[in-house]
C-alpha cells in the first residue's frame, strides 16, 4: 500500500491555519462512532497532546463492544463521549446542536457543543437497515438503537423464514444468501442481480466463483433482473415481490441489499454533490461550493469518493489526522490521499467454510476468505478497530 505523499512547505498548500489559542487545547468534534470515527479519533490523540477529542454517536457501541471504554488510555480531557444525535452545524457559533440520548456518559446536559476543527464520519446506511423496501435487519446502527435486540429480532424472523428473495447481488447480497442457504431447516433462496453477474464491479474470476458457489447451494441466481416493488401482506404473512421480467414471487421474507443511503440529514446542502455524499478534496477538507474549508473534514462512507470499503478507513484517518495535527501545530507536513494509491480489495465469504475474493490483481483462495473473513465476518478484529490499531 502506498503512503501519501507529504506536501512541502504548508505555504504552498493553500491550506489557511486558523489562530489556536495556546492556553487551552483545541476542540476537534468527530461525528460518527464508526470504524472512521473511531480511527480519526485514535490517530488525532496520538499525533498532539494540544487536542481535545468530542467523539458524537448515537450508539455508544460497535459491534457489541463499548466505544468509551476502547479510549481509557488518554488521560481525563483529551476525550469525551457524548451518546447523541447530531442535528445540526452552526458556524456562526463554531458549534454543533445534539439531541442527547438518556443515557449520555457526556459530564454536561448541554445540548450544543463548540469546536475549532470538525469531523464528518456520519457514514451511510441501507434500506435494510432502515426497514425500507424488505424485512429489517440491522447492518448498521441506527439513532439510539439497543442493537442486541434488534440482532435477536432480525434472527427470529428469518428461522422461520423457508422461502427467502434477496434483491441485490452485490458483496451483501451473495454473502447472506450463501448463509441463508446453509443455515439451519429448508431454506429456498433467490438472488436477483439487476447486471449479468454477480458483484458488479469485481473481477471476473471472482464473479465466475461467487455464482458457482452459490449454485452448489442450490440458491436460484436470477441475472438481468430488478425488482419492482416488494409489499407485505399482513393477512398471509408473506410478502410479494415483483420482477422486470413480469413474475412475481411469494416469500416469507424479503431483504433489499441494493444502494446505500448517506447519513446527511445534519450536514449542510452546500457540501454535498448530487447523490447526498460529502464532497472533499485530496487533503479530505470540506468543499463548500467549490472552495475547500479550513476547519472542516469528512472520512468515510459519507465523503464523495468511490469504494465505500473498510480496507479504506485507516488511511483516510491518517490523512485527516495528520493534516489536522499540522494545522495546530503549525507545522507543514501535509498528507494528501487518493483512492488510486489503495489497492482494491473485496472479500466476500459464501457460506461457513469459502468464499471468494480479491486483492489487487490477486484473486483469493476460498480458504483464506474463510480465514480472513467467513469464520466470524470479522468480529474478532473488533477491539483492534475500536482502539485504532488496524492498519
Amino acid at each position: 500500500m502506498k503512503r501519501p505523499r507529504s506536501v512541502l512547505p504548508a505555504s504552498q498548500s493553500n491550506i489557511p491555519i486558523p489562530p489556536i489559542t495556546m492556553s487551552k487545547r483545541v476542540s476537534v468534534i468527530v461525528i460518527g462512532g464508526s470504524h472512521a470515527g473511531l480511527a480519526v479519533s485514535h490517530k488525532l490523540l496520538r499525533q498532539t497532546p494540544k487536542a481535545a477529542i468530542t467523539l458524537i454517536s448515537p450508539s455508544d457501541d460497535k459491534y457489541l463492544y463499548s466505544i468509551p471504554d476502547a479510549f481509557r488510555e488518554y488521560p481525563e480531557g483529551f476525550f469525551t463521549f457524548v451518546k447523541g444525535l447530531v442535528t445540526k452545524i452552526d458556524y456562526t457559533t463554531k458549534s454543533v446542536a445534539v439531541v442527547l440520548s438518556a443515557g449520555s456518559p457526556a459530564a454536561t446536559t448541554a445540548s450544543s457543543y463548540n469546536f475549532d476543527y470538525l469531523v464528518i464520519a456520519s457514514g451511510s446506511s441501507t434500506p435494510a437497515t432502515l426497514g425500507k423496501e424488505g424485512v429489517r435487519l440491522p447492518f448498521k446502527v441506527t439513532a439510539f438503537e439497543d442493537l442486541r435486540k434488534a440482532i435477536y429480532e432480525a434472527q427470529a424472523k428469518l428461522a422461520g423464514a423457508q422461502r427467502v428473495v434477496i434483491g441485490g447481488a452485490g458483496p451483501l447480497g451473495v454473502e447472506i444468501a450463501g448463509e441463508l442457504a446453509e443455515a439451519p431447516g429448508f431454506k429456498k433462496v433467490t438472488l436477483v442481480s439487476r447486471s449479468n453477474v454477480l458483484l458488479e464491479g469485481a473481477t471476473a474470476p471472482m464473479q465466475r466463483t461467487a455464482m458457482s458457489l452459490l449454485k452448489s447451494k442450490n440458491v436460484d441466481v436470477l441475472t438481468g433482473t430488478t425488482v419492482e416493488g416488494a409489499e407485505y401482506e399482513s393477512r398471509t404473512q408473506k410478502w410479494k415481490v415483483k420482477l422486470s421480467t413480469g413474475k412475481t414471487y411469494t416469500a416469507d421474507a424479503y431483504i433489499a441489499t441494493t444502494g446505500t443511503v448517506p447519513n446527511n440529514e445534519f450536514i449542510p446542502k452546500d457540501y454535498l454533490n448530487s447523490q447526498g455524499w460529502v464532497n472533499v478534496d485530496e487533503q479530505l477538507r470540506v468543499v463548500e461550493n467549490g472552495v475547500s474549508r479550513s476547519d472542516t473534514y469528512a472520512i468515510g462512507d459519507i465523503t464523495c469518493h468511490p469504494y465505500r470499503l473498510l480496507s479504506r478507513v485507516s488511511l483516510q484517518g491518517q490523512t485527516v489526522a495528520s493534516n489536522i495535527t499540522a494545522a495546530i501545530e503549525r507545522n507543514s507536513r501535509i498528507m494528501t490521499y487518493s483512492t488510486e494509491a489503495q489497492k482494491k480489495m473485496m472479500v466476500v465469504p459464501v457460506g461457513q467454510s469459502t468464499g471468494t475474493g480479491h486483492l489487487g490483481g490477486w484473486t483469493l483462495f476460498g480458504c483464506l476468505v474463510w480465514f480472513f473473513k467467513g469464520k466470524d465476518f470479522l468480529t474478532y478484529e473488533a477491539p483492534k478497530f475500536l482502539r485504532g490499531h488496524m492498519r
